[in-house]
C-alpha cells in the first residue's frame, strides 16, 4: 500500500545513505592524498575539470563512489540479506569493492577517454594499465576504507548520529541531564503469536514489523532500544512536541501495519497489533560499560513510561499517555482523548494521571 509516509522514509533513507558516503569518501580520499602525496589517482575525469584541479576531482570521485555505495546499500536490503547465505554476501562485497578500485585505477590512467567509449567492454581490457606497487597500495587502502565505512555506518545506526561525537570523545562518561519524551511500544498477544508461529518464524515477524517501525524517523523519533517484540523510542522535547510528532508517530506506524495486513496475514497468518505508553520527563544520559560500551538513559521517566504501557491491556487501549505529556502537547485536541482516573503505578508512592488517545473520526459528508 503506497503512502506519503513510506515515500518519505525511503527518500530520507536514500539521502541519509548518500550524504554519509559522500562525507566519508571525501575525508578518506583527502587523507589518502595527504599521507601518500600521490595525486595521480585524481586526474581529469571525463574532461569535467582541469588536470590540476585536485579538489574538483576529489569531489567528483567521492560523489561517484557515494552513488555506487548507496546503490549497493539499497540493493542488499535487510530482507535480502536475511535470506541470502553469508558466504555469498561476503564474496559479492569483495568483488564489488575490487571492481570499484579497478575502475578508479582505469579512469586515472585514461584521462582523455570519452564517456561513450565506456559502453564497449573490450576497451577495459585494452586500456587497463599494468598494476604496479602503487596500484596495489591503493587497492589495500581502498579495502581498509570500505571496512571503516561499514564500521562507522554500523556505529551511526547503533547509537545515532547525535550521540556519535559524544561516544567518540567520551564526554558521556560524565552523566548529563536531558528532558526527553519516551514511548514504550509492544506487540499485543505476543506470547500467543510466538507459540503459534514458533521461534524462527516469529523472529522473522519481529524483523518485518521493526523494519516498518522506521516510520518514526519521519516524526524525528529515534529508536533507543529493541526489547524482544517491543521497542523504546525517544524524542528530544522540542522536536517531540512540535506538531505533536511523538503522538503522530504511533498512529503513522499503526497505519503502516494496517496497510500491510494482507502481507502479514499471507506470510504469518496473523495481523499484528501494537500498544504503547508515553511519558515525558528528565533522565540521565551516560555512557556505560568497559569492554562493551553503550549509550544509556536512566531515570524514573523510563520506569513510569513502562508502567503506563503495561496499563494498556487493563483499559483495552492502544495508546496511553501521561497527564504530564498531555499538558505538554501543543494541541492535544487534535486527537480523541479521554482522561482516566489517577492511578497508582506499581512501585510508585504517588499517583499519575493518564489519558487514552485515539484518532478523531472524520465526519461523513452528507
Amino acid at each position: 500500500m503506497f503512502s506519503l509516509d513510506k515515500l518519505k522514509i525511503r527518500t530520507l533513507n536514500f539521502f541519509h545513505s548518500f550524504f554519509y558516503h559522500l562525507l566519508f569518501w571525501l575525508a578518506s580520499l583527502a587523507m589518502y592524498v595527504f599521507i601518500t602525496g600521490d595525486e595521480s589517482t585524481f586526474i581529469n575525469y571525463f574532461k569535467l575539470f582541469t588536470k590540476d584541479d585536485i579538489y574538483g576531482n576529489t569531489v567528483l570521485l567521492a560523489s561517484m563512489s557515494s552513488v555506487l555505495f548507496t546503490s549497493f546499500d539499497l540493493l542488499f536490503s535487510d530482507k535480502l540479506m536475511r535470506f541470502s547465505p553469508i558466504r555469498i554476501i561476503v564474496l559479492l562485497r569483495f568483488l564489488f569493492y575490487l571492481l570499484i578500485a579497478l575502475l578508479i585505477i582505469f579512469l586515472s590512467a585514461n584521462a582523455t577517454i570519452k564517456l561513450e567509449e565506456l559502453k564497449d567492454f573490450q576497451i577495459y581490457y585494452r586500456l587497463m594499465p599494468e598494476l604496479t606497487i602503487e596500484h596495489v597500495r591503493f587497492i589495500v587502502w581502498f579495502y581498509i576504507s570500505c571496512i571503516l565505512n561499514s564500521f562507522f555506518r554500523g556505529v551511526f545506526r547503533k547509537i545515532g548520529v547525535g550521540n556519535f561525537l559524544h561516544w567518540l570523545t567520551g564526554t558521556l562518561n560524565k552523566p548529563r541531564v536531558e528532558k526527553r519524551i519516551f514511548m514504550f511500544i509492544d506487540m499485543k498477544s505476543s506470547v500467543t503469536i510466538a507459540e503459534k508461529l514458533g521461534h524462527k518464524k516469529f523472529s522473522y515477524l519481529v524483523q518485518d514489523v521493526f523494519s516498518d517501525l522506521a516510520i518514526v524517523e519521519n516524526y524525528h523519533g529515534a529508536i533507543y532500544q529493541y526489547l524482544g517484540d517491543g521497542a523504546i523510542i525517544s524524542w528530544d522535547l522540542k522536536r517531540g512536541i512540535r506538531n505533536n510528532n511523538c503522538v503522530k508517530a504511533f498512529f503513522a506506524f499503526q497505519k503502516v501495519i494496517q496497510g500491510k495486513n494482507l502481507f502479514y496475514d499471507t506470510i504469518y497468518g496473523i495481523k499484528p497489533e501494537f500498544k504503547a505508553g508515553m511519558h515525558v520527563g528528565e533522565i540521565m544520559v551516560l555512557q556505560v560499560g568497559r569492554f562493551k560500551r553503550d549509550i544509556s538513559y536512566n531515570g524514573d521517566t523510563l520506569n513510569t513510561t513502562a508502567r503506563i504501557e503495561s496499563m494498556c491491556n487493563q483499559y483495552k487501549q492502544s495508546l496511553l499517555i501521561s497527564g504530564v505529556l498531555y499538558e505538554t502537547l501543543r494541541h492535544p485536541e487534535e486527537f480523541a482523548t479521554k482522561e482516566l482516573e489517577t492511578i497508582k503505578l506499581k512501585g510508585k508512592s504517588r499517583g499519575i494521571q493518564i489519558y487514552q488517545v485515539g484518532l478523531k473520526r472524520k465526519k461523513k459528508r452528507k
